[in-house]
């Protein structure tokens, strides 16, 4: 599976600046540069309502498939939500704008290009009124709840998914040969 470092948040530019600066994130390093590759085990994924996520050696006990892109997208967000409430945190609302751009995203990406990020000042412009975004990449043969434990065993990945300063998720997934390549961008005021 390939996991690049997360995008950390960019807050939005003040009307004067020319580009966008990260947020700062002490966890973060090498952010949009560094390709981690993790091998999974699990080729299944499932449904929305799925429990607290963990990897596995053997397949998951979920039902969406690497063919069904729609599936394998509500089941991430799904275990967004799960990974969340389990530490107290808010959910996420649901965000067509922050959708259309992890499609957007994840299709740039697909036919075995590096998984790099991004700038994301274009969907804060976008997806106005957010004035943060972050993003989670990630491509693998694997089931979501996989991707979910190596997201959560990834320090920046984490620090995205439980982000309380977050508010808005949009999950986007194409097929990319026999993997699912796969963008989570999240949006906050």
């Amino acid at each position: 599976m390939d996991l690049p470092g997360p995008r950390a948040p960019l807050t939005h530019p003040p009307a004067e600046a020319a580009a966008p600066t990260p947020r700062s994130r002490a966890a973060l390093a090498g952010v949009g540069a560094g390709v981690c590759l993790l091998v999974l085990a699990a080729c299944s994924g499932g449904g929305v309502g799925i429990g607290s996520p963990t990897a596995s050696a053997g397949r998951s006990s979920s039902s969406a498939s690497l063919s069904d892109p729609a599936a394998y997208a509500a089941e991430l967000v799904a275990l967004t939500g799960s990974v969340r409430a389990e530490r107290g945190l808010a959910g996420l609302a649901a965000s067509a704008c922050a959708t259309s751009a992890a499609v957007g995203r994840a299709g740039a990406l697909s036919g075995g290009k590096p998984l790099v990020h991004a700038p994301l000042a274009g969907v804060i412009a976008d997806c106005a009124p957010a004035s943060v975004a972050a993003e989670n990449l990630s491509r693998a043969a694997a089931s979501p709840a996989d991707v979910m434990a190596a997201w959560m065993a990834s320090p920046g990945h984490r620090s995205n998914l439980l982000d309380p300063t977050l508010t808005e998720l949009g999950v986007g997934c194409v097929p990319d040969g026999a993997q699912m390549l796969c963008s989570q961008i999240y949006l906050g005021p």
